[in-house]
């Protein structure tokens, strides 16, 4: 299996601070997107610090073939292994950013979306927390692996509101969910089957509000280069105004061996973290 990838941040053209990160670790197959909140540059602390224990503890938890009871928090079981490890260490990096928020003055009210992916030959683990998103593109499909965790976004699932009020509303960027703001957290994960040709994509919200899904679905498309496709988009957004940090990552799959061509949406599991932490606390590290 071959996976390409490349990233791309930009601060754009209102913000004065980039409070987006992203990180590339092929060796571990982990991809990630954040982006940061929070004033007195707390926002790029909270991002920095969510993307770096993320990935020391999967890497730790990989590394030792720590058992799920063993991670940090409740384990799902309908999650795989390394399911289970990309749910704790997004609960760890949580519980971390939540503690130092309420124990400094300067890191007050901080916090973080986080999108991410892990990348296996048999599986494809996509997890997020916040707006950041996740898309998946395969046969000329789209679909938005992410939940996006705002107020609108759950108006809009519950009927109350429709997706054009949701795009002009002032509470489309109040987040529901997000690293840093409780000390417990319910998390997002999918698991899917990787196919050939697979095409994904990781972005903040300075890209989606701005760059519709049809146009993210004919950019991603074009092209056999992942860092000509975020560069395209990113530049899209500098050409509309670019009001806020934007940030895209991409991946492209090939060389799938005894994989079989599947349709969007053939998921092996979905998990809402909220249907444990209601019964059961976070456990200490």
């Amino acid at each position: 299996m071959l996976v390409r990838s490349a990233g791309i941040t930009d601060v754009g053209l209102k913000r004065v601070r980039n409070e987006d990160v992203y990180s590339i670790e092929e060796a571990l197959g982990l991809y990630l997107v954040a982006d940061g909140m929070g004033g007195h540059q707390a926002g790029g602390v909270a991002s920095n610090i969510a993307a770096k224990i993320v990935s020391q503890a999967y890497k730790k938890w990989l590394e030792e073939g720590a058992h799920p009871e063993e991670i940090f928090g409740a384990q799902d079981p309908s999650l795989s292994v390394q399911g289970n490890y990309v749910l704790g260490s997004i609960r760890l990096a949580n519980r971390i950013i939540y503690e130092m928020a309420n124990q400094y003055e300067q890191y007050r009210g901080m916090g973080t979306t986080i999108a991410l992916l892990v990348v296996t030959p048999a599986i494809v683990i996509a997890g997020n927390v916040g707006d950041s998103r996740i898309y998946l593109i395969r046969d000329g499909q789209s679909e938005k692996l992410s939940k996006d965790h705002t107020v609108v976004s759950e108006q809009v699932e519950m009927g109350i509101m429709t997706k054009e009020e949701a795009q002009n509303s002032t509470l489309r960027h109040v987040l529901t969910r997000n690293l840093g703001s409780s000390q417990e957290l319910d998390v997002d994960i999918y698991e899917i089957e990787p196919s050939d040709n697979d095409r994904f994509l990781l972005c903040t919200d300075g890209l989606t509000d701005l760059v519709s899904d049809e146009e993210i679905l004919g950019i991603a498309q074009r092209g056999d280069d992942p860092e000509e496709i975020c560069r395209e988009l990113v530049e899209m957004t500098l050409k509309r105004g670019a009001r806020d940090n934007t940030t895209v990552v991409t991946l492209f799959f090939s060389d799938v061996g005894g994989r079989r061509q599947g349709k969007i949406g053939s998921k092996l599991g979905y998990f809402f973290s909220d249907l444990l932490t209601g019964a059961r606390k976070l456990t200490n590290p």
